[in-house]
């Protein structure tokens, strides 16, 4: 696949009329996986559509869980987590408290 591909101005604007939508973004974004909602975000964002790619994103993150890669909340003071990068992934039972 070529590095970048040329969208007919009309699609492209359809695409973002249709998208850019904040009860589409809230109706759906929880419902997306993390790839999903950002292969949206990454072509929203190529669209100019900046503002409602992290709008996207923020809605998506609401319901991210401590081991998802959107999560933005407060991870429980019981719940054991190992840092990968940007993601948390949860530590596996046989390693807790294992120094």
């Amino acid at each position: 696949m070529p590095d970048t591909v040329s969208i007919p101005s009309a699609v492209a604007e359809a695409f973002t009329d249709a998208w850019c939508d904040t009860v589409i973004t809230s109706d759906i974004a929880a419902s997306l996986g993390c790839t999903e909602v950002d292969t949206l975000a990454d072509l929203l964002r190529a669209l100019n559509a900046d503002q409602s790619a992290d709008e996207w994103i923020a809605a998506h993150a609401q319901d991210d869980e401590p081991d998802n890669r959107h999560f933005q909340g407060i991870v429980p003071a019981d719940a054991a987590l190992a840092t990968d990068g940007m993601r948390w992934s949860p530590v596996p039972d046989d390693t807790r408290g294992a120094r």
